[in-house]
């Protein structure tokens, strides 16, 4: 049977660059991938700031921009009212030093690589660091041993069978994860209302820089990616999913239209090249995150809504952080269940203002007017929009509020003063309403 100090069961982006850290701190690892790489994943692929600069620090961010833009600026318009910035450098140094200790290659521009190209990518570095990789090899059992994991039983290519132990097995398989089945680890928080996002790839378009809308119950994003090609998104509230699904090509073009017909006039000029990809509801959870022998990283441990598009962020701050803990334990530093437990507080504490806000926003709510007014005020000042994006994009704290001096220092424009989402009837579901009509 094959030894090893850590077994990581999936190799997606938590999994190979929490390998490729242990690698190369001088421990042997296997990652266990059901999946053969390149592959493509359900997954909105956007990356901020924070996650770039995790990717620089493992070594792999040039990789990724010899194949996709990156940028520094994105607009976020809410009901008409524009706010154009970046994530300062500083507040992601400042939020590394906090959380790592260190601020060694931090960025500021964030990138939208595809998952076929991402994935590999994370995964042939890791294989780079010396990590042994089973791909097409699906765990079926774990291990154990006085209620202790201990390795894995699983089946590769051509029913050849896998039996390997470890001093840890991580979990890292995504939000649907077996592993987390085997050692039965339970889902503690949930969330059920979620939105449903609808997407496709078009060519032909010319518009830089990331871009969302936000009208009512809807929202949509649109953002450059690899092969001169644009992601471009709609999304609502998931109870209104099964309407929009009945034709949905019709209502991804009519929703864009609702929200932001400028942009909807640009995407109607370009080509959409592959088909769309959905996700009708996206339940939201924390689960139990480390018990006798495993730990959880990444979606597996907890998932959240797309809207904000901080799935890959988070797990790549998973990867380096708890490859830092288990380090400590392997190194006989630290006690496993004491040094998971730090992790799992750590972490959490670096998480869980954002997860709730995340989920909050899902429920896709219409803003109130007092929303607005704030929006209003921020949209003059150009540190405070900042501020704002690094907060939307998980750099500065939730905590740290944007304090805004003088409300009337910016008149509001009649919009703003006559707001009412009720008289705008927001809460209506548009594509129930249709089907009515036709009825």
């Amino acid at each position: 049977m094959e030894q090893f100090d850590v077994i990581v069961v999936g190799g997606s982006v938590s999994g190979a660059p929490t390998a490729t850290h242990l690698a190369r701190k001088g421990y042997k690892v296997l990652i266990v991938e059901k999946d053969t790489f390149p592959r493509d994943a359900n997954s909105t692929h956007f990356i901020w700031p924070r996650g770039m600069s995790y990717l620089n620090r493992l070594g792999v961010a040039d990789k990724i921009l010899a194949q996709t833009p990156s940028f520094k600026n994105l607009e976020v318009s809410i009901e008409g009212i524009s706010l154009h910035g970046g994530v300062p450098l500083q507040a992601v140094k400042e939020r590394f030093l906090a959380l790592h200790g260190n601020a060694d290659g931090v960025v500021d521009y964030y990138a939208g690589p595809r998952r076929f190209f991402l994935d590999k990518v994370l995964l042939d570095e890791a294989r780079a660091a010396g990590v042994v990789v089973r791909e097409a090899t699906a765990v079926q059992s774990l291990i154990v041993e006085d209620g202790v994991v201990v390795g894995v039983r699983g089946s590769g290519p051509d029913g050849l069978m896998l039996q390997a132990r470890a001093k840890v097995v991580v979990g890292a398989d995504g939000r649907m994860s077996q592993f987390a089945g085997h050692v039965a680890a339970e889902k503690t928080v949930v969330r059920e209302k979620s939105t449903f996002a609808y997407y496709g790839y078009f060519s032909g378009i010319d518009k830089p820089e990331l871009c969302i809308h936000k009208r009512g119950r809807f929202g949509t994003a649109i953002f450059p990616t690899m092969e001169d090609r644009h992601l471009v998104l709609v999304y609502g509230p998931t109870a209104w999913w099964s309407d929009f699904s009945k034709d949905p090509e019709a209502n991804f073009h009519k929703t864009y239209a609702y929200v932001a017909p400028d942009v909807a006039a640009v995407v109607a000029k370009g080509k959409r090249v592959e088909p769309f990809k959905a996700m009708g509801r996206m339940v939201a959870f924390h689960r139990q995150d480390h018990g006798k022998g495993w730990v959880l990283v990444g979606d597996a441990c907890s998932f959240k809504d797309q809207w904000t598009a901080m799935g890959i962020t988070h797990s790549l701050r998973d990867a380096e952080l708890v490859s830092g803990y288990l380090d400590r334990v392997l190194k006989g530093e630290a006690d496993f269940d004491a040094a998971m437990a730090e992790y799992s507080a750590v972490r959490m504490a670096d998480y869980e203002d954002y997860w709730t806000m995340v989920c909050d926003g899902a429920e896709m709510n219409p803003y109130t007017r007092e929303h607005l007014e704030f929006f209003h005020a921020i949209a003059g000042d150009q540190a405070k929009v900042d501020k704002f994006m690094g907060q939307v994009g998980d750099t500065i704290s939730l905590k740290d509020a944007i304090a805004i001096d003088d409300m009337a220092a910016r008149p509001l424009p009649d919009f703003v003063r006559h707001y009412d989402a009720a008289a705008l009837d927001y809460h209506r579901n548009i594509f129930a309403v249709a089907d009515q009509e036709a009825a």
